[in-house]
């Protein structure tokens, strides 16, 4: 890759704080560490090291979308906040190449005693342009914020819905190069966080760079190039967003895990069985229970890899326990060509709970689909669980395989046409009665 294609290269950063117990020892360190050196005695700290990143390297292309992901704490916000240049790092470089915006904490940078419009004209000048160029911007930027008359008010009287719409639509409105988003649309309504994701795909496809970072999985499975995953500061992660954030979503369960065994986390999980080879992407397990067999299969139980939409499916995987399960719950999540999931379900949501199933016991759990979706490449992902499972997440957590088996569907020349992903296959009808004159 060369220098020109490069939008953001993030070299060994490192950001250290230093954390004082009292302002008096602030006041030590400012003075004391200098007089001890200069009587020749070794320097004395008088302060706690804190180190929020810790040699982090990546390299974003233009034109392409990042997504950041990380739990709390984990140095997302110190590594965009190093990128737009409001914080300095402690060691190490980042170079940008072309204007960078960027939208972090909500308010940030703007005057709360100033107008929408005020707080415009200043960005405007910050960035170099002149008023009558940010004059001409004005009016585009009031109705995508779509905020009315509040527009010439103070931002102190703002909700933070508000202050988020004026927020994203000033740093859009300039002509980025570089786009900087630190989940502030969360806190935006439903229709305008559409809004914002329509404006950022066509940012994307107007050659511009994206850096997001969102808690929503498939938001930067659809949006992003690629991802880089943080943990206490340090990069653990960086790829293709569906593998990096199946390695996120089950370090979440890792940390949530209710089980007396600790749970393990793997990539790129290739284990030998007799019917062939399972495969993951991401496994999730703490020892609980073991994958055996996975198929999938067409309505005559013969294994298959391509199957025409709206055709019958099964699903078949072997689970051995290596425990008493007393609430034990078997899931299944079918995901499309980026990891987006399209339909998640488990045996507890199908057939209520199942009664124990003691240790060393091998279960077969086969899932029958009409799979009536769109023609694509679609993946399976197999999960058990212990001691009840509600819709989306369970107690103890035993095991989670993703894109264990993918299949490919082809399309049905016999259906008729629809858009969207699935196929409701609606009753149609329509009625019309003609006035009389």
């Amino acid at each position: 890759m060369s220098s020109d294609d490069v939008a953001i290269r993030v070299s060994n950063v490192s950001k250290r704080y230093e954390i004082y117990e009292t302002p008096r020892d602030r006041l030590k360190q400012f003075i004391l560490p200098r007089l001890q050196r200069n009587l020749g005695r070794p320097a004395k700290r008088y302060f706690k090291e804190f180190w929020a990143l810790e040699d982090v390297s990546f390299v974003a292309q233009k034109g392409h979308a990042y997504g950041i992901v990380g739990m709390n704490g984990s140095g997302k916000s110190t590594l965009l906040q190093i990128i737009a240049g409001t914080l300095s790092p402690t060691t190490g470089e980042v170079r940008t190449n072309g204007r960078v915006a960027a939208l972090l904490e909500l308010g940030s940078g703007f005057n709360t005693d100033f107008s929408g419009e005020e707080n415009v004209l200043m960005h405007g000048s910050q960035l170099g342009f002149s008023l009558a160029e940010t004059r001409e911007k004005m009016q585009a930027i009031r109705d995508f914020a779509e905020i009315g008359d509040h527009f010439d008010r103070p931002l102190h009287t703002y909700s933070s819905g508000m202050q988020m719409r004026l927020a994203f639509a000033v740093s859009t409105a300039f002509d980025p190069d570089i786009l900087i988003v630190d989940e502030a649309l969360a806190v935006g309504d439903a229709y305008f966080q559409q809004k914002c994701f329509y404006l950022l795909e066509q940012f994307r496809a107007g050659g511009g760079t994206l850096l997001f970072v969102s808690h929503d999985a498939n938001s930067i499975k659809s949006l992003c190039d690629g991802a880089i995953l943080l943990e206490r500061g340090t990069k653990i992660a960086d790829g293709e967003p569906r593998t990096v954030i199946d390695l996120y979503q089950a370090m979440i369960m890792q940390k949530s895990d209710m089980g007396a065994a600790k749970p393990k986390i793997s990539q790129e999980t290739d284990k030998e069985h007799v019917g062939g080879t399972i495969r993951a992407s991401t496994t999730t397990g703490n020892g609980d229970a073991d994958l055996l067999d996975f198929k999938v299969m067409n309505e005559a139980r013969q294994m298959v890899s391509t199957i025409q939409s709206e055709a019958g499916l099964i699903v078949e995987y072997v689970v051995r326990l290596n425990k008493n399960f007393d609430r034990p719950a078997f899931g299944i999540i079918v995901r499309d060509r980026v990891g987006r999931s399209v339909y998640e379900t488990t045996t507890f949501a199908q057939l209520g709970e199942l009664g124990t199933i003691t240790k060393d016991a091998t279960v077969t759990v086969r899932y029958s689909f009409c799979f009536n979706v769109r023609m694509g490449q679609y993946s399976f992902s197999a999960g058990i669980s212990n001691r009840g499972y509600s819709r989306s997440e369970f107690e103890e957590h035993s095991l989670l395989m993703h894109d264990v088996a993918q299949i490919q569907v082809t399309e049905n020349p016999d259906a008729r046409f629809y858009g969207g992903q699935f196929n409701l296959r609606p009753q149609v009808n329509v009625s019309a009665t003609v006035q009389d004159k």
